[in-house]
């Protein structure tokens, strides 16, 4: 330090430490997933990053870029390059890299996903025992099952949970930690519970679909989507067609994984023939009823 006079002028010592920039160094406590999102919107914008440029982005080192990269690359979300990765299925859809607000999703496409409910909940026989996932089109087949007395419910849904508890049906929770806004129990607990149960039905709801699969917002709510789906004589997958050709960021099964889609509207051909060759049963669902394809 420099005194000159009352006024002192600080000079930095010299050093060998590469200072990082300060919004670098508040982006390392980013938690996994969202850094992964961000990622996802950087190769929307770009095509492709390198992990020099990621790693500066983020403020976190390579190897943690390279941990995220390897994530991504397994679940159909990009592709591994030399030094860094390029996007994938940019001719085929949009990846959707941020959850929308829960309420905003509910009212969108309401009438279309109240259609989708009264058509699922046809679906659900005498005295079923069945799973509700997440969603907002599962909390639509809630209201209309409400009334039921004579099925079995486990869900991961506090929301769900709630309004079948109003109802006369029987309703299970699972233990775990929950993810607000969507009010969702994900964790070990949750699939361990899951699992030590078999449902003659599960509905999932999904946040896009394309002919690689179906996907979601949530790495925490996907590890509990695959656990109703392994553990269910059916699955249903409840989707409108808004989310068609749409990815998120965690894939969360192929599309041979699902034995039955409701949906409100009928995809293109493309996708059609790819529901077509998993062996998936599309039904489309309307304000005057439902019709099988």
């Amino acid at each position: 330090m420099v005194d000159s006079g009352n006024n002192k002028e600080k000079v930095l010592p010299k050093t060998n430490v590469t200072l990082r920039r300060p919004h670098a160094a508040g982006r390392e406590k980013l938690p996994a997933s969202l850094r992964q999102a961000r990622i996802l919107a950087i190769f929307d914008r770009k095509g492709f990053a390198s992990i020099a440029e990621l790693a500066e982005e983020f403020g976190v080192s390579t190897m943690t870029v390279r941990r995220d990269l390897t994530v991504m690359d397994q679940r159909g979300l990009l592709e591994r390059t030399h030094g860094g990765a390029v996007a994938v299925g940019t001719a085929q859809g949009v990846t959707d890299s941020v959850e929308p607000e829960f309420d905003l999703r509910r009212r969108d496409n309401e009438d279309q996903k109240n259609w989708i409910a009264r058509t699922a909940a046809a679906l659900v026989g005498p005295s079923e025992s069945i799973g509700l996932d997440v969603g907002t089109s599962v909390l639509a087949l809630a209201e209309v099952l409400a009334a039921r007395r004579d099925i079995r419910v486990l869900t991961n849904n506090l929301r769900v949970a709630m309004r079948l508890a109003e109802g006369n049906g029987t309703v299970y929770t699972v233990a775990g930690q929950i993810r607000s806004p969507e009010f969702s129990v994900f964790g070990p607990q949750a699939v361990a519970a899951i699992k030590s149960h078999f449902l003659d039905r599960v509905f999932v709801g999904v946040s896009g679909l394309d002919a690689d699969g179906f996907y979601d917002y949530s790495p925490e709510d996907t590890e509990v989507k695959r656990a109703f789906m392994e553990n269910a004589g059916q699955v249903v997958v409840l989707c409108d067609a808004s989310k068609f050709g749409r990815r998120a960021l965690s894939r969360i099964a192929p599309l041979e994984r699902c034995d039955v889609i409701v949906t409100d509207n009928a995809p293109d051909d493309q996708l059609a023939q790819a529901i077509a060759a998993a062996g998936a049963r599309l039904i489309v669902a309307s304000s005057r009823g439902s019709a099988a394809r």
